[in-house]
C-alpha cells in the first residue's frame, strides 16, 4: 500500500569503505536495493567522505577520528543508541570487532535478530589477526566478538572450514553457508601485454607482501616478466622495522613495481591485463582476489590460503606451501602457456558457477526469513 513505511535494516560495520567486507556489503545493498523491500541504514565508525550518491542513509558511531584506544567497545552507548533511534526489523553485522557483541546485547533486549556474517577464519577462532595493537584493546574486543559469537540471532558464513571452526570453538552451528558474490567482470580482457604477476592486498605483517617481493628478487633472470603490487601502504606507526625492511626491499627490486592503494574498479582493471596472481597471506576468509582475478582470467597461486580446498581439489589454482614451491610454480606458468590456458578456463567456470550475485540473492532471502515482522 502507498505511504506504509517499509521496515528498516541496519548494517553495522567499522568501515563504510576500504576492503573485501565493504566490498561484499556494498554488492548486498545493491541486492537490497533490487529488492525494493527495505529502508537500508548503514552504522559505521569511518565514514566514506568522497562526493557519491548513496541508496541508503549513513550514520557514524562515535565522534569519527582514529579507532578509540581501547577499540570499538568505548562506542557502545553510541552504537546502542543509534541502533534504539532506528528500530530495526534487523541487523546484519559484518567484520568482527566490538560492535559484534553489543549488537548481540541490544538484539536480546530488543527482540530485534542479528545476523552475523562472518569475513574471516580468524573471527571464529581465538585468534587474532594483528599482533602489534594495544593488548587491552585487542582483548576487550575479543571478549566483545566471543558474546556476539555466543548470543547472535543467526550465523552465516563463507566457508565450510569457517562453520568448523565457529562449531569447535563457540559450539554454534552455522545456519547458512553463503560464498562471496561478484557481478561478472565488465572490463575487455586484454592479455596481449608484457607477461604480469599481481599482488593485491593491503600491506600488512599477515598478508607477508615481503614474500612477493623476494619471489620478484628470485624470477629477476625473466626479464620481460613485469611484478605489481597493488595495496594501501603501510601505516608509520606499529612494526617500523617491518615496514621500513619491507619499503626498502620493493624499492631494491628492479622487476618490481609498486602501484599503491588503487579503487576496486582500478584492481578490475589491472587484473583484466595480468596473467598470475599471487596470495601470500597466512590466513584469509574467502579472499575476494580469488574471484576477481577469476573472472578475468587471472591464474591464482597462493603460498597457503585454499578456502575448502577448491584451488587444489578443484583445479582452479595452485597452493605452494612454501616460498621455493611458490617460486617454482610461477616460474612453471611463465614457461608453459597452455598450462595457464587451463587453469584460467577452469577457474572462470567456477567462479561464475559458485561466486555469482545469485549469493547476495540468497542473502537477502535469508535476512527476509529471519527478520522480525511488526505486531498486527
Amino acid at each position: 500500500m502507498k505511504g506504509v513505511a517499509k521496515p528498516r535494516i541496519c548494517i553495522v560495520n567499522p568501515f563504510e569503505h576500504g576492503g573485501g567486507a565493504e566490498y561484499q556489503i556494498e554488492q548486498l545493498i545493491e541486492a537490497l536495493v533490487r529488492s525494493d523491500e527495505y529502508e537500508i541504514h548503514y552504522l559505521t565508525h569511518f565514514v566514506d567522505e568522497r562526493a557519491r550518491e548513496r541508496t541508503y542513509q549513513v550514520s557514524r558511531i562515535g565522534n569519527g577520528g582514529p579507532i578509540p584506544r581501547f577499540g570499538y567497545l568505548m562506542e557502545a552507548r553510541s552504537l546502542y543508541r543509534k541502533l534504539r533511534d532506528i528500530d530495526p526489523c534487523i541487523i546484519y553485522q559484518r567484520v568482527a570487532c566490538a560492535y559484534t557483541g553489543i549488537c548481540a546485547f541490544y538484539s536480546r533486549r530488543h527482540a530485534t535478530p542479528l545476523l552475523w556474517h562472518v569475513a574471516h577464519d580468524t573471527e571464529v577462532t581465538p585468534q587474532s589477526l594483528d599482533k602489534e595493537r594495544n593488548v587491552v584493546r585487542l582483548r576487550l574486543e575479543k571478549l566483545a566478538v566471543e558474546s556476539g559469537a555466543k548470543h547472535a540471532t543467526r550465523i552465516v558464513v563463507q566457508t565450510r572450514h569457517q562453520a568448523q571452526l565457529l562449531q569447535k570453538n563457540y559450539a554454534r552451528v552455522a545456519d547458512a553457508v553463503v560464498p562471496n558474490f561478484h557481478p561478472p567482470a565488465a572490463e575487455a580482457l586484454d592479455k596481449s601485454g608484457p607477461l604480469t604477476v599481481i599482488w593485491i592486498a593491503n600491506l600488512k605483517p599477515w598478508k607477508q607482501p615481503e614474500v612477493f617481493v623476494r619471489l620478484a628478487n628470485s624470477l629477476s633472470s625473466y626479464s620481460e616478466v613485469r611484478f605489481v603490487i597493488v595495496g594501501t601502504p603501510p601505516p608509520n606507526s606499529g612494526n617500523e622495522r617491518w615496514r621500513q625492511a619491507l619499503m626498502q626491499g620493493i624499492q631494491n627490486t628492479p622487476n618490481l613495481q609498486y602501484v599503491g592503494q588503487k579503487s576496486h574498479a582500478q584492481v578490475n582493471e589491472l587484473l583484466a591485463c595480468a596473467h598470475i596472481f599471487v596470495n601470500t597471506s597466512v590466513h584469509e576468509g574467502f579472499p575476494n582476489t580469488f574471484i576477481q582475478a577469476w573472472l578475468r582470467d587471472v591464474v591464482v597461486v597462493s603460498l597457503q590460503v585454499d578456502p575448502d580446498h577448491v584451488l587444489e581439489q578443484r583445479g582452479v589454482g595452485i597452493v605452494a606451501h612454501s616460498e621455493a614451491a611458490l617460486a617454482s610454480a610461477v616460474r612453471n606458468l611463465i614457461d608453459n602457456p597452455d598450462a595457464q590456458a587451463a587453469y584460467r578456463e577452469r577457474g572462470r567456470v567456477y567462479a561464475t558457477e559458485n561466486h555469482s550475485l545469485r549469493n547476495a540473492d540468497d542473502l537477502v532471502g535469508l535476512l527476509r526469513s529471519y527478520r522480525r515482522e511488526p505486531s498486527s
